[in-house]
């Protein structure tokens, strides 16, 4: 028996019935992260043209199509938004550095 779900959230059905999404069992923890930084990854890549990371951020969280939580034991810390917000920091950055 897996001892990690992932499961994930759509922030654009957010009230409207939009229910949880099994995104998969894991025998370990590093695995269910590797997969929700994944998801989270290909959610940002689908916002399409933005302009900074606040407007990134602002996007995800209206309308991203992957918030992942891991369940399991021992517990896997794990923030979707915090991750996000990471990740557009440092697609930012990279895009300063090369101006």
């Amino acid at each position: 028996m897996a001892r990690y779900n992932v499961v994930s959230m759509n922030n654009a059905d957010a009230g409207r019935g939009g229910g949880r999404l099994d995104r998969g069992e894991f025998d370990d923890a590093e695995a269910a992260l590797a997969h929700a930084k994944s998801l989270v990854d290909e959610a940002l890549a689908q916002l399409g043209a933005i302009s900074s990371a606040q407007e990134m951020m602002a996007q995800y969280c209206r309308r991203g199509s992957e918030v992942p939580m891991i369940y399991g034991e021992p517990r896997v810390a794990f923030h979707a938004y915090q991750y996000a917000r990471e990740k557009a920091n440092a697609i930012f950055a990279t895009c300063l550095d090369v101006d």
